[in-house]
C-alpha cells in the first residue's frame, strides 16, 4: 500500500468504553423523560458527537446543545473515579506501540471530548505515545461526515486516501470512506455485522501486527469496488427515522 498512516477511533477501538457510554446515555435520557434500550444506543448514538446527538435525537436547540457539551455534560471522570472500568480493547495498546515502532504515524480521531480522550488514553496506557488527537470540537461536522478523518490525516501530513482508519461504528466507517480512506472494522462488541461495511473486519487487536493489517488490506477488494456494494442509509443508522420514546 506504500507509505501509510493509521487513524484510530477511540471508544470501542482502543478503549472499551461501551458500558460507561451506554450507562451515561441511559442516565441523561431518564433525566429528560426518555427511554432507550442498549441496542438503541449502540446502533444510533455510538460514534457520533454529543452535540449532534443532543440536537438530532433529543431535539435540543443547537445553541443549548453546544453549551451542554462545552460544560462537559458527558465528562466521564466522575464515573471512572467512582469505580467504572475503563480498559483497553484486547491487544490495542500493544498494536499501537508496534505500529509506532514500525515507523507508521498514528493519530486518534474521536467524537469524544478532549477531556474524555485524555482520560481514556491515560487509563489504557497510551497517553505517552499518541499525541496527535482530533476530538469533537476540532471539526465543524462530526462523523459520518469526512471532516474528522480529513483533519486527522492532515495533522499527520498525509492525504486521507493514504491512511488506514480503525473504526467500530457505522457513522465512523462512513466517515472514513467519505474521506477516501481504507477502513478496518473492529468488532469489539462481538457483533461483526455492525462493521460489515468496512474493508476488513477484525475482532480485536490480539496477536495482530501492523504488517498483517496492511497485507490483508492489499489482498482485499476495496469496499467501493465490490459488486453491488453500497453504504448504509445514515438517516436511520445514525439517528434518523423513528426515535425511541
Amino acid at each position: 500500500m506504500g507509505v501509510v498512516a493509521f487513524l484510530f477511533d477511540l471508544d470501542g477501538v482502543l478503549a472499551d468504553t461501551h458500558r460507561i457510554v451506554i450507562d451515561g446515555w441511559h442516565k441523561f435520557a431518564a433525566q429528560h423523560g426518555r427511554t432507550f434500550s442498549d441496542e438503541d444506543i449502540v446502533e444510533r448514538l455510538f460514534g457520533r458527537r454529543t452535540v449532534d446527538i443532543l440536537v438530532e435525537i433529543f431535539g435540543i436547540d443547537p445553541a443549548d446543545a453546544t453549551d451542554l457539551a462545552a460544560r462537559g455534560m458527558d465528562d466521564k471522570r466522575a464515573e471512572v473515579a467512582a469505580g467504572a472500568v475503563l480498559a483497553p480493547v484486547r491487544g490495542a495498546p500493544e498494536f499501537v506501540r508496534a505500529t509506532i515502532a514500525a515507523g507508521i504515524p498514528c493519530a486518534v480521531v474521536s467524537s469524544a471530548s478532549e477531556g474524555n480522550i485524555e482520560l481514556a488514553l491515560e487509563h489504557i496506557g497510551l497517553g505517552d505515545v499518541l499525541d496527535v488527537v482530533v476530538g469533537h470540537d476540532h471539526v465543524q461536522r462530526g462523523k459520518p461526515a469526512p471532516d474528522p478523518y480529513l483533519s486527522g490525516a492532515a495533522a499527520l501530513g498525509f492525504a486521507a486516501p493514504d491512511c488506514v482508519v480503525f473504526e467500530d461504528t457505522v457513522p465512523g466507517i462512513a466517515a472514513a470512506h467519505a474521506a477516501g480512506a481504507r477502513c478496518v472494522g473492529v468488532a469489539s462488541l462481538g457483533r461483526p455485522e455492525l462493521v460489515e461495511t468496512a474493508d476488513l473486519v477484525i475482532p480485536d487487536f490480539a496477536g495482530l501486527r501492523p504488517g498483517d493489517v496492511l497485507s490483508r488490506l492489499v489482498a482485499s477488494v476495496p469496499r467501493a469496488a465490490r459488486p453491488g456494494a453500497r453504504y448504509p442509509d445514515m438517516s436511520t443508522a445514525a439517528g434518523g427515522g423513528e426515535r425511541p420514546s
